[in-house]
């Protein structure tokens, strides 16, 4: 709020005698006409009348004792004599809380601190190097990864947050319990952790060798199909809405490893039936977990919503699955070409639109019509569509792509008629009558 300006008599002293009587009806510490709020700590409604005033007598006798008093407020004119509390209680002093806050007990330590001397301390101005920390860690220090003293190799103390990043994610790509462990305590830098360089090294190394193999993408790409057979037997289970659908992990985890099988993935005696319900739980929010029994409770309702872009990711998968994979004709045909000359998202997919993608229609042989459309597609794919008059007249094979099923009838016209060239140049010969 601006001030009200006022002419000085320059004939009286500076301090006129209205500045040191107390307007009690306005604040007592500012003593200013606001459009602020006045509130009185007698009528506080705590039960503890009054003790408000006690607490800013003290905070200003503070502030004026270590001169940090402003030259505003004059003690002299809140003290009748008995007090600056009992003056206070006496007039029911009112006060602004912004003024207030101006002698909190926060601001009265702040001001203690600014005015207190500082102690003399000759380590202030020592400065400290790599090495010279490194030579005064105490004896206890342990290397955060190895839990091995300092010895010959000194111990460095983690000071980025990148590093404490990289370092959670080889832990879990490693799968390291016990390092797992450490770090739920807290990030490297608050746990104050030092380690040895030639260990983190060795974690950086072993997380890098851990990348995933051909075989790993195989069984990968067949954990998916089983579960997403085994996703679409649930759904199926719950379109009846007059009963609540209750799955048994047992049931469901004997039904998933018997797909893996079938699809050719290296499984153990078991499947782990923890990881298999928390896929499950994650694909279906609205699943309940019965923790008394092995049971999972009523699927989620269907969103139909997501169909078209489930539709395009499938499409998305397995178009590349289609041109990562070459095939050739080699001038033979072995009992398991039709197979190889497909991948197995292709095939997967077709005998799903075929036969359903319930798991338990799956079967370990795969039907010929599924062959068959799969070497088909694979025959005719492209990597864009060109519209183009060379194009519409016919399209054009790539040798990388050249599955059994066109090359057979081929190679069999070829052996009867002996023409490089295709003998009906305007289709087939029709029957006579």
């Amino acid at each position: 709020m601006a001030k009200v300006h006022k002419v000085m008599d320059l004939q009286q002293p500076g301090t006129s005698q209205t500045q040191c009587e107390t307007d009690w009806d306005k604040c007592f510490l500012c003593q200013s006409n606001s459009s602020e709020v006045l509130h009185c700590p007698a009528n506080s409604i705590r039960g503890t009348e009054g003790a408000g005033y006690k607490t800013i007598a003290e905070n200003l006798m503070g502030f004026n004792n270590i001169g940090c008093l402003p030259r505003t407020i004059q003690l002299s004119r809140l003290d009748n004599g008995n007090g600056i509390e009992a003056t206070l209680q006496h007039h029911k002093a009112k006060c602004h809380d912004s003024c207030t806050l101006k002698f909190n007990k926060t601001k009265l330590q702040r001001a203690e601190k600014r005015k207190s001397p500082r102690e003399d301390n000759t380590d202030v101005s020592k400065k400290y190097t790599r090495k010279s920390i490194g030579q005064a860690l105490p004896a206890t220090a342990t290397c955060f990864f190895c839990n091995g003293p300092a010895a010959g190799d000194s111990l460095h103390e983690a000071s980025t947050f990148e590093m404490d990043v990289r370092v959670r994610q080889c832990a879990l790509k490693l799968q390291d319990k016990q390092l797992l462990a450490k770090l739920s305590a807290g990030d490297l830098i608050a746990q104050e952790a030092k380690y040895h360089v030639r260990c983190l090294v060795a974690l950086y190394n072993s997380a890098r060798e851990k990348t995933p193999s051909h075989d790993s993408d195989f069984n990968a790409m067949n954990h998916g199909i089983a579960f997403a057979g085994l996703v679409s037997y649930i759904e199926e289970a719950r379109m009846d809405n007059l009963v609540a659908p209750v799955f048994k992990m047992t049931d469901l985890a004997i039904l998933y490893r018997t797909r893996l099988l079938q699809l050719g993935s290296n499984v153990g005696a078991r499947v782990h039936s923890t990881k298999l319900k928390n896929r499950l739980l994650a694909y279906f929010p609205d699943m309940e977990a019965h923790h008394q029994g092995r049971h999972l409770g009523k699927a989620c309702e269907h969103d139909a919503d997501n169909d078209a872009i489930h539709l395009a990711r499938a499409a998305n998968i397995v178009h590349r699955d289609m041109f990562k994979m070459k095939v050739g004709f080699n001038g033979s045909f072995d009992n398991q070409c039709q197979e190889e000359s497909v991948p197995s998202a292709l095939l997967a997919l077709v005998a799903m639109i075929l036969n359903g993608p319930n798991i338990k229609t799956q079967t370990g042989n795969m039907p010929q019509s599924a062959l068959s459309l799969s070497q088909l597609l694979m025959f005719n794919s492209s990597v864009r569509r060109q519209d183009t008059a060379a194009t519409i007249a016919g399209v054009r094979h790539s040798q990388d792509r050249e599955t059994p099923l066109p090359v057979y009838p081929g190679v069999m016209i070829h052996t009867i008629t002996r023409k490089t060239s295709c003998p009906w140049k305007n289709g087939p010969p029709t029957e006579q009558k």
